[in-house]
Order: C-alpha cells, then structure tokens, then sequence
C-alpha cells in the first residue's frame, strides 16, 4: 500500500495550496480529486472557443493570502486587469456609479479610520450581529452604508443583501484597506483560471508531492481516533454500482477540503463527537446555501456604459428583485472569448431553499433574463449564451449573522488525531479562492505545529 505523511482531498484552491506548501516542507503528499480538471469550484473549461467557470470568478486577495502562497512555493500570481469601481443598477433610476451615493467623504473617512484601528481579533465578537449595526456606530450616512452594503453583495452573498455578518465582511475591508487603500480590491488572475491551477500543480510535482486526479476518495479510513489513511475507489469502474473494491492509501494525516454538504459522506460520522457532526449537518441544510442563477452571454459589442472592467450589481433587478452582479469577462481576459467578442458573466442570487425546484428555477431564469435585456439593451440578441445553476456545486455557506466565524465547525476535527478542514465553509476568513487558500494555510501551520515564517503574523483562519 502507498505510503505518504499527508493525503489531501480535493484540487481546489484549498487543496492545491496545502498540496504546494506541504511540499514545499519536505512533506510526502498527495492530492486527490475526483475530477478530471484541477480548480474543484473555480475550474476554467473550453466550451465552443469560449472559457467559461462554475461562476463568476475574481481573486480579491490584497497580497498576504493567495498570492504569498504563490511565492513561497516559488510561483507567481500575476495579477491582472483591476475593478476600481462600482456601477449600480436602481430600479427606476437606471445605472450610475456607487460613488455618487457616498457624497461626504468625511463620513466615510472616519469608518475607515475606525475600522483600520480596530484589531482583526477584535472584529470576531461580530459573528453574530450585521455588517449595518457596526456601521452605525460610527456614522448615519446612507452613502457609507450603501457603499459597503453593496460590496457586500458581491462578496459576501446571502439571500437578502442587507443580512450580512459584520465579522466576515470587515475582515476583508480591513484587509483591502490596509494592504491596497482602497474599499475593495479585485483583480483578474494575469495567466488565467487554468493557468493558476497548473502552477499550483506543479509547485506539488516539483518540490516532490503527486497528484492524481480523477480518483475518488470513498472514505478516510480512522481507527481508535486516529487517522490511518484514505480508501479510494477503483477506476474506472466497470460496473456503475460496484462498492468496496477500494486500494488503501496509508498516511497519519488528512487535510480534507471537502464543504459542509459532502465531508459526512467520506468522513464516517460515528467518529465525530455528536455536537461537531451536528455542527456540521446544520450548517448543509439547503436554505444555509449560495445558489444564484448565472449567465454567460456573448455579444459583438460592449453593452455597458462605463468601464468593462468594472463589477456591476444591484439589489433588485426590475421583476425577480433578485441582488446580483455582472462584468464582461472578456474586458478582464481577452482570450475568454473568440476576437470581436465580448462574454459576460451575471448572475441573480436565489434562497437555497429553491435549488431543488427546477421549476421555480426555470421560471425565475427566464424572468432573469428579461430583465438582463432591461439592465443592458445590448444583450437582447447575444450570439452566445450559456445558462448555468449555482446550487450543486454551491460557493460557499451564506454569510448571515450567527452563521460565520466561531459558529462553523472548527478546521481541526475534534477527538480525531489527523484530519482536519481546509474549507471555505468550516471556519474561516476571506472571499473565494483566497478564502480556501488561507484555509489551506491554517491547516498546513497547524499540521507543522507552528508558523511558516515566510507569512508572518498576519491572519490566518
């Protein structure tokens, strides 16, 4: 039977990160994923000339995140064009930029200045209270509010805009503040979605790690609380309902990126303390999911009147009041799309509750639609498009108050030596793909039993 130190689950942003950085420490790992594609929910594929992502994809990661575990496995994240701006959509008002809304700068000086004062550990009494409550602690200003209610919205998503925890939001403004003076930063990733999963694969093969992808993990094998190894399918299967023909891959260590909604089908529950299996079933009921219904359509020109780079978003479109986003992929990453073209990604946030319903869905998809045709007039005859379901897999567990921070299972698994969670929807800090990452690099530190010098003591989980 293999044998290895640490057996990673997963080739997403979290799993090739732990991958590349236990690597990177003399570690024997290998990383599984069940896919044939690296990136788990942040895959890049062709599709008929076009690139085309399970949704909407930005890397919003001021520097100390994701692209310090770039270079510390000797990589680099390019980072690509930037969004500085906001347009925002009102119903019978039309567009117009999110900086007409804060018209008092003094105002939106001293959050700033507040929130930069106030310490990263500080901000984790606020798990349970709203983003708009620690606001108005130090201003009444609508503007301000709107200005980080609305970021809010594209970052952070719940089914209604305005319920979003405090906590998990300004660590990111603290962050975004700090490192790049500005609310909010996102960029493209200069070598594209698939260009950054293949240096994150093959910092694991260069430092010595393995990958293997399209093999399935059927569950981590744990013998009197402690991790022994992982059981993986047989492939291919001949039969579609073979069970138990498994080859063992032995290590003391699991670093599971599975989310809340699948660990339990890999992780035998009975070895969880009831309270923590708990934890983790109520955080995968459907209603705690975000699921938005996305789009990509294609067009010959540009539909927007402000910069194509720029995130658009809205509380409410004209019929479904659904919040959501946009932004022409294209303007971001020329090679996206065919010469002459320009791909736009958008989509309407729905309740998870909903994704099941496939007629619901359907139906709100097509009154989505009309009101994209509504929003730019320009999208009313696209010469692509491609409609897509963001439920199964979602991007993560809604952000609301009481469901972020301290009240998300614990990255290391209680009463088991060897397994822990480097996922997004296990506790943890940040957005996307630098949010998995980060995840990554608590697990990994924890794993070493200390702090990998090259990232200081900036914050981790």
């Amino acid at each position: 039977m293999p044998s290895y130190d640490v057996v990673v689950i997963g080739a997403g942003a979290a799993g090739l990160s732990a991958g590349a950085l236990l690597a990177k420490e003399g570690k024997r790992v290998v990383v599984l994923d069940r896919s044939p594609y690296l990136g788990g929910r942040a895959m890049a594929v062709p599709d008929e000339g076009f690139t085309v992502n399970l949704g909407g994809h930005l890397i919003e990661d001021g520097g100390s995140g994701i692209t310090k575990v770039f270079e510390h496995v000797g990589k680099e994240l390019i980072h690509g064009e930037v969004s500085n701006d906001m347009p925002i959509w009102e119903n019978g008002k039309g567009w117009g930029s999110i900086r007409d809304r804060y018209t008092d700068r003094t105002e939106l000086k001293k959050v700033i200045k507040a929130l930069v004062e106030t310490p990263y550990e500080a901000l984790d009494d606020w798990d349970d209270r709203s983003l708009r409550e620690w606001i108005h602690q130090y201003t009444d200003d609508q503007g301000v509010v709107d200005l980080f209610e609305f970021i809010s919205v594209l970052e952070c998503m719940t089914e209604n805009w305005y319920d979003h925890s405090a906590s998990d939001n300004l660590y990111v403004r603290k962050m975004h503040f700090e490192e790049r003076n500005t609310a909010a930063y996102s960029c493209w990733p200069g070598q594209g979605w698939d260009g950054i999963w293949r240096d994150l694969a093959d910092a694991i093969t260069e430092h010595g790690g393995e990958l293997r992808l399209g093999t399935n993990v059927e569950r981590v094998v744990i013998e009197n609380g402690a991790v022994k190894g992982v059981a993986v399918g047989r492939e291919p299967r001949i039969l579609p309902n073979e069970f138990y023909e498994e080859e063992i891959l032995e290590a003391p260590a699991v670093i599971s990126t599975l989310p809340v909604w699948n660990v339990l089908n890999v992780v035998p529950r009975n070895a969880l303390p009831e309270w923590y299996a708990s934890q983790i079933e109520f955080l995968a009921q459907d209603k705690f999911r975000i699921a938005w219904l996305g789009l990509y359509i294609a067009t010959e020109e540009p539909v927007t009147q402000f910069d194509p780079r720029e995130l658009a978003t809205w509380t409410a479109t004209p019929s479904t009041s659904s919040s959501g986003f946009m932004f022409d992929q294209s303007a971001m990453d020329p090679s996206c799309s065919p010469p002459g073209t320009h791909l736009h990604v958008m989509g309407a946030i729905i309740p998870g509750s909903k994704g099941r319903d496939r007629e619901w869905c359907r139906a709100t998809m097509d009154a989505f639609e009309h009101d994209v045709e509504t929003m730019w007039p320009g999208m009313a005859n696209p010469i692509w498009r491609r409609r897509h379901l963001v439920f199964e897999p979602s991007f993560g567990v809604i952000q609301m108050p009481g469901l972020v921070g301290k009240y998300r299972p614990h990255w290391r698994a209680p009463n088991v030596d060897g397994l822990w969670f480097a996922s997004e929807t296990f506790r943890s800090r940040g957005i996307g793909t630098d949010r998995a990452a980060r995840a990554a690099l608590t697990c990994v530190e924890d794993y070493l039993g200390g702090r990998i010098p090259a990232f200081g003591d900036g914050w981790r989980y």
